[in-house]
């Protein structure tokens, strides 16, 4: 996407053997040209951004820098400079600068079509490397690269571009159909032929479509695609077909490839903590620290693994690590904030929410974060002003409801029992059989046959809340299942009524975001075992949460000890509530409980040989 152009500000024959020179790969002739060029005058604009195309060709990238700013210097008005620092700061993972250019570019020439997918490109980056934005960012993207379509129709890096962009963002039915689209255009050349086929397996495994995507993965390490993504991709794959080894296989070859892919760290690190594999959990981190000790990332990521296993103390050593490394980065602040605050260490927290919330101040998450240690400190108020300025920058942050919530109840504020009506929000439903089932008990006995063949691993996921039991990967209702069709057609009946029998105030979080239609951003099922239960949380990416009984031990019965009843209202800190369990749900077999995702739950622990099976979902609201 490398553009170039000259004027008349030098001889254009010059010029002319520049571009010949460049056309043929001689570029230290080239280079050679143009340092006469800018002899006679160091400030020819064409000739400072030719020369940075030309280190840039070269793999000298600070060079490049210095002379597409040079160029610029002299003539700020050159949007295809511009769109080249853009690509050239991309490249050195400068994503903020990089956007910045692009966005430049563009208001300099608004049909710019090669600068909205730089920009796409960039701000894609940024959502596999900031999980707090991934939405924001990666559905920005969608939007510029439809742009850059429109500038453009046929614009094949640009559907290429989008394709992706649909994966990411979960959409792989749309992805497909681009992919498809491209590849029957008949203008692609064998390696790019490849890709397609590459990311029609992404789009593939996203639909739990397994098989199809190692095929796909197969056919495109074949014809010369990159073996470090296809490696990637191949973990995940063996993961969702429970094949552990396999998984662990291919992301240490994918990682033996790339040492810094964070995600590949993550995904490996996840799977050998859910299988157990104690000695090797985190080792990936230390490897590439070794390699690369001045990676900060590294460190971040290790730290914040170290936080959700409740390894506090050596959290913080990561952490602090990661902020010395790496001293603007808003996630190293705010991680080790919230590891301060378990700690109890509540002045130094705040130092660091200050330092986080300074560098990112409109990121919702960051205000929740800060929100939650003033809570722990025992400061209700700034905790309310906080949640307060990430709703401001997010209507429906979830986290924010959930702090507002217990701040106002320790204010004595009304406002805690209009948020958070126990009685009137959390609703039981009973699911009436699938077509095909006499009963819902028969129903329930196949499904439970089927999601018990989806719970792969010995233990929890990290991440999660759920604890002494585990949880299905990926989206459960994106499988083409004749069950899980079933269930969901039964579930949406209840949900609909749910949304229906909602009161109309524009005001509430919840109410407000009415509609008749709706998605989910998230589909699971959890099974609990003998002492297991779910911390208390809420679901921060979703408007209404969930969970469908399927198969529950015989201690449920028993309405004095309510073991593995659902409870609400108490968060996952003591928080000073005079009453913080607000009610609490028996679970029925075929029964359905549905609430504000926002509201704070959790599960009783229970004792029985009997596992507690259930389904999950958060749904969201869609336009129209």
């Amino acid at each position: 996407m490398t553009e170039t152009s000259a004027s008349d500000s030098a001889p254009a024959v010059l010029f002319h053997e520049v571009f010949k020179l460049m056309e043929q790969n001689d570029f230290a002739k080239a280079e050679s040209v143009l340092e006469q060029i800018l002899a006679d005058d160091p400030r020819d604009a064409d000739a400072l951004q030719l020369m940075g195309v030309v280190c840039r060709s070269q793999q000298r990238d600070a060079d490049a820098e210095i002379f597409y700013r040079r160029s610029l210097d002299a003539n700020p008005q050159q949007p295809h400079v511009r769109h080249n620092l853009g690509n050239l700061l991309r490249r050195l993972g400068r994503l903020d600068e990089s956007i910045a250019e692009q966005r430049a570019a563009i208001a300099l020439k608004p049909n710019y079509a090669e600068a909205y997918l730089g920009l796409s490109l960039a701000l894609l980056d940024k959502g596999d490397r900031e999980n707090p934005d991934v939405t924001v960012d990666r559905a920005e993207a969608e939007k510029v690269l439809r742009k850059a379509l429109h500038i453009r129709p046929g614009y094949l890096e640009a559907q290429r571009a989008l394709a992706v962009a649909l994966n990411e963002l979960n959409r792989p039915k749309e992805s497909q159909a681009i992919l498809r689209q491209i590849l029957a255009s008949g203008r692609l050349l064998a390696h790019q032929a490849a890709e397609v086929e590459f990311n029609l397996g992404v789009s593939a495994g996203l639909e739990n479509r397994y098989e199809d995507a190692l095929k796909l993965y197969e056919l495109a390490e074949m014809k010369g695609v990159d073996t470090t993504a296809i490696n990637y991709n191949r973990g995940n794959a063996f993961q969702g077909l429970g094949m552990a080894d396999m998984a662990v296989r291919s992301y240490r070859a994918a990682l033996a490839g790339n040492p810094l892919s964070l995600e590949t760290h993550r995904n490996l690190n996840h799977l050998l903590y859910r299988l157990g594999d104690d000695e090797n959990f985190l080792r990936s981190y230390d490897e590439a620290i070794q390699l690369y000790p001045e990676k900060g990332e590294l460190h971040l990521a290790k730290a914040n693994f170290l936080f959700l296993k409740s390894d506090i103390a050596s959290s913080l050593d990561s952490f602090e690590e990661a902020i010395r490394l790496m001293p603007e980065e808003f996630v190293a602040h705010d991680g080790f904030a919230q590891a301060l605050a378990r700690k109890g260490d509540f002045a130094r927290a705040i130092y660091h929410h200050e330092a986080a919330a300074r560098l990112r101040p409109l990121l919702p998450q960051v205000w929740v974060s800060f929100a939650e240690t003033l809570l722990r400190a025992g400061d209700a108020r700034g905790a309310l002003a906080k949640a307060q300025n990430a709703v401001e920058r997010n209507p429906f942050q979830q986290g924010a409801y959930s702090i507002m919530g217990i701040a106002y109840d320790l204010l004595g504020d009304a406002r805690a029992e209009i948020l958070n009506d126990y009685e009137d929000l959390v609703r039981v439903f009973e699911i009436m059989p699938p077509d095909g089932y006499g009963d819902i008990a028969s129903f329930n006995a196949d499904l439970t046959a089927y999601l018990n063949g989806l719970h792969h691993d010995r233990r929890e996921v990290v991440d999660q809340t759920l604890r002494g039991g585990t949880q299905t990967m990926g989206h459960l209702f994106n499988r083409d299942h004749r069950l899980v069709k079933l269930l969901r057609a039964s579930i949406e009946r209840s949900i609909t009524d749910y949304i229906g029998t909602m009161k109309e105030d524009e005001r509430h979080p919840l109410l407000s975001r009415k509609s008749r239609k709706f998605g989910y951003a998230g589909s699971w099922s959890s099974r609990l075992r003998d002492c297991g239960f779910h911390e208390n949380h809420y679901h921060g990416k979703g408007w209404i949460s969930s969970a469908y009984y399927v198969s529950l031990p015989d201690a449920v019965t028993d309405a004095e000890g309510k073991e593995g009843w659902i409870k609400f209202g108490e968060p996952s800190f003591d928080a000073g509530l005079a009453r913080p369990v607000r009610r609490v749900v028996q679970p029925r077999p075929g029964s359905l409980v549905l609430f504000p995702s926002y509201m704070w739950h959790g599960t009783i622990p229970f004792h029985s040989q009997t596992d507690r099976l259930t389904v999950a979902f958060d749904v969201v609201p869609k336009a129209g």
